[in-house]
């Protein structure tokens, strides 16, 4: 009787234990740094904000040799330098740190060296500066149509879903190949884009 009693009133309480233990365990891992204080999302400021977007770059390879050309420009951030580029970071309020990075060559409408530091992880930055790059280029075209577009390794799971829930596509054959690469183990450069 107090079984049939309990199903009609509900899970019992020893019952919600295992789901209650598994909330409260993901709440552990949301970064507290920023579950307080959200980083500050900008264009960089240049040559001011080089040496902290160099630092933050360079974590990407602490303990190992950066010795290929594009890691090299990666960590230098040689690009931003450049005509026609823009930087935006995400920086810590508490202590100025940046702790992301994301480039846009503003002529190409191309996103690339979008970096998040490890410690800062999924805490939503990447968004937040994607969410930036997306504004920055419709500032640029004045309200006209645009495409943004980028390049990821299929492999590279959280950047890849991240795009997706944006609304980036993989257009043509890579769109074939995303869906390949989510079968297999298969390793390439996939090429996205969102029309704005």
């Amino acid at each position: 009787m107090s079984n049939a009693r309990r199903r009609r009133n509900g899970p019992s309480p020893s019952s919600l234990r295992p789901f209650l233990s598994i909330l409260l365990l993901s709440l552990c891992f949301v970064p507290l740094s920023f579950a307080f204080a959200p980083p500050e999302i900008r264009i960089a400021s240049l040559p001011a904000d080089l040496p902290a977007i160099q630092s933050c770059r360079r974590s990407a390879y602490a303990g190992k040799p950066v010795n290929l050309p594009a890691a090299k420009s990666f960590c230098n951030a040689d690009q931003i330098l450049k005509e026609g580029y823009v930087c935006v970071i995400a920086r810590n309020k508490k202590d100025g740190t940046v702790v992301g990075t994301a480039d846009l060559n503003l002529r190409t409408s191309v996103v690339n060296n979008v970096y998040v530091r490890e410690e800062a992880r999924r805490g939503g930055i990447a968004r937040l500066m994607m969410d930036r790059v997306e504004e920055v280029l419709a500032e640029e075209r004045g309200g006209d149509s645009a495409t943004l577009k980028l390049t990821v390794m299929s492999n590279n799971v959280p950047a890849v879903s991240l795009y997706k829930k944006m609304g980036f596509k993989a257009p043509g054959i890579y769109g074939g190949l995303d869906m390949l690469s989510s079968a297999t183990p298969l390793n390439f450069l996939m090429e996205m884009e969102k029309k704005l």
